[in-house]
């Protein structure tokens, strides 16, 4: 692993340091999954030639199972004699799975565009930059994948227990227990690889970019490789009016979704800013360090030559510019997308009196 270039001697603390010697470590042990498998969802999306065409087929798959084994009278009802408890809860499972499916293999494509577009802010060679591109697009290994599957099932299994949808008057498994099993198996593993790529980019942050406190959007593909999983899943959250159709309020079985989601989508925004948060702060401080130094040479030269009072405004002007750059390379385009993205959810939640409507107009029939 090629070093960060050296800053002043002395400049970084100890406990800097020692994060810093952290990075290295998660960088070069995120460097060794370029040799794991290809993350499925990557490989099928690859496999079909693009983004887009398995969700839409897995959508309809989906949602013709979940009406013709869960829809009272089967398919032929759905028009005749519509039940919208059932058509609201298979539209979210076709829905969010899809979706699901479609981002788990966008995301890490995605994210090996922005770390190409940092290729020139990096301290890392061409080799090390290639391991950890091909590392974005791959799989955990072998015994974090089973951990992180056996996680989501008992978490998906305990959802539907506490849904009631582990069995009805026949005692059989329901179409919508299942369907919640597989959408939290899908949940972790697409959210392990996502949070995992997002501690890449951590590690790149504080170990391997160099800052520079005036020049902050050349580093703005770090907001990229955050607001694009938070948009992603958070659009997730959309989905959720569905399944309260005929349901008046919120109540805990229907909470833990999106409270699960929400919390993946935070994660996914903040993990790849905190490293290169701390290294433009550690930068910034060292900048400041070094104007205050040369301030108390020029201050003692002010009596001896008064010229010298030009320059000492120079660097007082300097400071105080350079204590209000940003900590983040936050441009307004990224601040008001990340807003409009949180606001996304929020505006469904409390539009289901629309999605009532369309729904009673698309099957002609009053909710």
């Amino acid at each position: 692993m090629t070093a960060m270039k050296a800053d002043s001697p002395g400049a970084a603390p100890e406990p800097q340091s020692k994060e810093l010697q952290r990075a290295e470590i998660e960088l070069r042990e995120h460097a060794a999954r370029a040799e794991a498998p290809l993350f499925w969802p990557v490989r099928l999306q690859c496999a079909v030639g693009g983004v887009g065409r398995v969700g839409p087929v897995l959508m309809l798959a989906v949602l013709a199972i979940l009406l013709a084994t869960e829809h009272p009278g089967g398919l032929g009802a759905v028009l005749a004699n519509p039940n919208t408890t059932a058509i609201g809860e298979a539209l979210f499972f076709a829905v969010t799975l899809a979706l699901l499916l479609e981002f788990a293999g966008l995301i890490p494509l995605a994210a090996q565009r922005d770390l190409d577009s940092l290729e020139n802010e990096l301290t890392l060679d061409a080799a090390e930059q290639g391991r950890l591109r091909a590392a974005l697009i791959c799989r955990l290994d072998g015994k974090s994948t089973l951990l992180y599957a056996g996680i989501g099932a008992g978490l998906g299994l305990i959802h539907a227990w506490y849904g009631g949808g582990l069995g009805n008057d026949s005692g059989l498994v329901n179409g919508f227990a299942v369907a919640t099993v597989i959408l939290w198996l899908l949940m972790f593993q697409t959210g392990a690889v996502l949070v995992t790529n997002a501690q890449l980019f951590a590690a790149l942050g504080a170990q391997a970019t160099m800052v520079e406190p005036f020049a902050p959007q050349r580093l703005y593909p770090f907001v990229q490789a955050a607001l694009r999983p938070m948009l992603l899943i958070t659009s997730l959250l959309a989905a959720y009016p569905l399944t309260l159709l005929t349901t008046p309020v919120w109540s805990g079985s229907t909470l833990i979704g999106p409270v699960a989601t929400l919390a993946l989508a935070l994660a996914a925004v903040w993990l790849p800013l905190r490293g290169l948060a701390g290294r433009m702060r550690l930068a910034r401080d060292q900048a400041l360090a070094r104007i205050d130094a040369e301030i108390s040479l020029v201050w003692g030269e002010l009596e001896r030559n008064t010229a010298s009072a030009d320059r000492l405004e120079a660097l007082l002007a300097l400071r105080d510019r350079l204590g209000q750059a940003p900590l983040l390379p936050l441009a307004i385009p990224g601040l008001w997308r990340a807003l409009l993205y949180l606001a996304l959810p929020l505006a469904t939640w409390s539009g289901k009196g629309i999605a009532e409507a369309v729904l009673n107009q698309m099957l002609g029939t009053a909710f």
